[in-house]
């Protein structure tokens, strides 16, 4: 019987886990809810029916749409691509940037100052910078890398400096550049992140906005700018504009799992719902190239691979997102989970047996033995005929 309850067990522990709320869920938010946004003065669009946005955004249903999925199969190598330089990142704490919740996601307001001046024809200016996450058992970013999502993505927008200022640009086909970095579970706080975090229950609630100081906001990028992917997209959000030349980067950062829960527990949209799930899904490709600026690496296997990685996350994930992790920082994989305690219980299961079968054999054998030497062989007697 111990095999059996130890199965017991586990199944029991599993569906414990499973059964975890977020904190949405425990308020009564369900999973539709929670990406649900209302019809404000943010714009007439919702995470929860993004097939209706091309209604009453045209470009929406365009054939450039924004999210993808990045099948490192099938991207065209070019490593002639002039690598991402970046100038005014490094912010004094005497600047004051503005915080926000706009109901659609954590929003860091950035100066003209900050420029991309390498990697592009024309030099763009910041704008802004934001995020996008998903919950506990959802991982939320935009962009995929071979269907896999990430439990966060940050990007910062840009606009051609040939532009008066972002409105202008939005809408022109060289309008606008934005660099996207994936965000996964590592084994330690990231201080640079948490300049930002520490502030984020000033603007829980929707349209509230808070001012931080400055400080170096290259340090929310991952540390190499020169591996990425590139593509032409658009506007993840309504108006849906196609007018983004989009950089993601292939190393990427990485948060604690107290700070990832902070982003996705905090703030507060619509009727006081949580802000969470506002990602969009990937979009078709309609024939688009996705460009690399480097070449497969070789993984511990051998196989040639370049999905995102970090330095920041174990290397049984192989670089792989950390959405599926479960228990504290750097804790084992559900897969990991699976592995082993299959193992323990198919082991346990052989000794139970091997035991059971020496013990039948040793009774078995002490009958035979007992058996001969209780038998005495008596010759019969006439009474007896």
């Amino acid at each position: 019987m111990l095999p059996w309850t130890l199965l017991a067990l586990f199944l029991q522990s599993l569906a414990l886990n499973s059964a975890s709320p977020s904190s949405s869920e425990e308020d009564g938010s369900s999973e539709k809810d929670g990406r649900e946004r209302s019809k404000g003065s943010h714009g007439h669009w919702r995470y929860n029916d993004q097939d209706s946005w091309a209604m009453d955004f045209h470009d929406c249903k365009g054939k450039s749409q924004s999210p993808i999925n990045i099948d490192t199969r099938n991207v065209a190598v070019d490593p002639g691509m002039a690598p991402i330089k970046l100038e005014g990142y490094d912010l004094t704490d005497e600047e004051s940037l503005k915080l926000i919740n706009n109901g659609h996601t954590l929003q860091l307001s950035l100066p003209g100052s900050m420029r991309i001046v390498s990697g592009f024809d024309d030099v763009f200016v910041a704008a802004q910078l934001h995020f996008h996450w998903g919950t506990r058992e959802v991982p939320g970013s935009e962009h995929t890398v071979d269907d896999v999502h990430f439990p966060a993505e940050i990007h910062v927008v840009h606009y051609n400096s040939k532009y008066a200022n972002f409105a202008e640009a939005a809408s022109r086909p060289d309008g606008l550049a934005v660099l996207a970095g994936f965000i996964q579970i590592g084994l330690r706080e990231n201080e640079n992140y948490e300049k930002i975090l520490s502030s984020i229950k000033d603007v829980s609630i929707e349209d509230s906005d808070t001012e931080i100081p400055g400080f170096n906001v290259l340090h929310l990028l991952p540390a190499n700018l020169g591996r990425f992917y590139r593509y032409n997209g658009s506007l993840t959000t309504p108006p849906c504009f196609q007018t983004v030349n989009w950089t993601i980067f292939n190393e990427s950062i990485t948060v604690s799992r107290t700070q990832l829960a902070t982003l996705e527990d905090t703030l507060k949209a619509d009727r006081d719902r949580h802000l969470s799930k506002n990602f969009r899904a990937p979009q078709r490709l309609h024939g688009r190239r996705v460009l690399s600026s480097f070449g497969a690496l070789p993984d511990a296997r051998g196989r040639r691979v370049n999905p995102p990685f970090s330095a920041d996350v174990d290397s049984a994930n192989n670089g792989v997102p950390g959405n599926e992790r479960v228990g504290a920082d750097g804790g084992f994989t559900r897969g990991d989970v699976l592995a082993t305690a299959f193992g323990v219980l198919f082991f346990v299961t052989l000794l139970s047996f091997m035991v059971y079968a020496f013990q039948q054999q040793k009774k078995y054998s002490r009958f035979k033995k007992d058996a001969r030497q209780n038998v005495i062989y008596q010759q019969a007697t006439k009474e007896d005929i």
